[in-house]
């Protein structure tokens, strides 16, 4: 942290964009141990238990009030370790029998310069410019079926998978976000203090569980979830399968 203020001084005053270096005259001293303890990865995400509970609740929703997509899009999410943007542009010609393709994502933007309303533009690529590949699972194969069914009685013709009447033709990221804050609040999810998990917490569940797997791994779950091994090890890895590690030091 003092290196980043010492140079971010440094070029301002060599660029004449202040008159003197106020970092010569800070005090360090006075702030030490202020700064926050990072927040270990295995709190931000949700236990087996709490997927169960999470993954009911969205059942229910869509056994209640079936033409209500929000309850389906977060189901995808959970099941497939998606970035929230990367859900709602996904089309039917996406999917084959074989794999997805994920290739966009709708991101928010502001108009004139920042000045005025958030909305949202899709965009014809991922946040890390590579398209990627998922296969079709059968919990994946199912929950499509299911889907499916749902669009030839309320949503026959949509291109889409969670189709809506605004810009964009599709829901947006808010809604599924909207859908989960009420969620946590109905099944008493209680967000610890400092802790954020959201629903990018289904991302880190989704990514650990590949890279624990005896056939995965972390060069596995970063080709399927769009992130470098170095990025996916240090902001969603939570943590080694000590019951499988166990067994094979025990050689079993």
């Amino acid at each position: 942290m003092k290196t980043i203020l010492r140079m971010t001084f440094r070029f301002a005053l060599e660029n004449y964009l202040i008159n003197d270096n106020p970092f010569e005259r800070i005090n360090f001293k006075k702030f030490s141990g202020m700064i926050l303890k990072e927040v270990p990865i295995s709190k931000r995400c949700y236990s087996d238990l709490e997927i169960n509970r999470i993954m009911q609740f969205l059942h229910e929703k869509e056994t209640k009030a079936p033409r209500y997509l929000p309850a389906y899009a977060m189901e995808l999410q959970i099941i497939m370790g998606l970035r929230r943007g990367e859900i709602p542009p996904l089309r039917w010609s996406d999917f084959t029998d074989e794999f997805v393709t994920i290739s966009r994502e709708q991101i928010t933007a502001k108009r004139n310069g920042g000045t005025q309303t958030e909305y949202f533009v899709i965009v014809e690529h991922t946040k890390t410019n590579k398209d990627r590949r998922y296969p079709i699972t059968f919990a994946l194969k199912e929950y499509l079926a299911r889907l499916k069914g749902v669009h030839d009685r309320y949503y026959k013709g949509s291109s889409f998978l969670f189709p809506a009447d605004n810009e964009n033709g599709v829901i947006t990221n808010n809604t599924i976000y909207d859908l989960y804050r009420r969620m946590c609040i109905s099944l008493g999810l209680k967000q610890e203090k400092g802790i954020t998990k959201g629903t990018h917490a289904f991302r880190r569940n989704a990514i650990t569980k590949v890279a624990n797997h005896p056939k995965g791994g972390m060069e596995m779950a970063s080709r399927l979830f769009g992130n470098s091994p170095q990025v996916a090890e240090s902001n969603y890895y939570t943590g080694l399968d000590l019951d499988r590690a166990r067994d094979v030091l025990e050689g079993k």
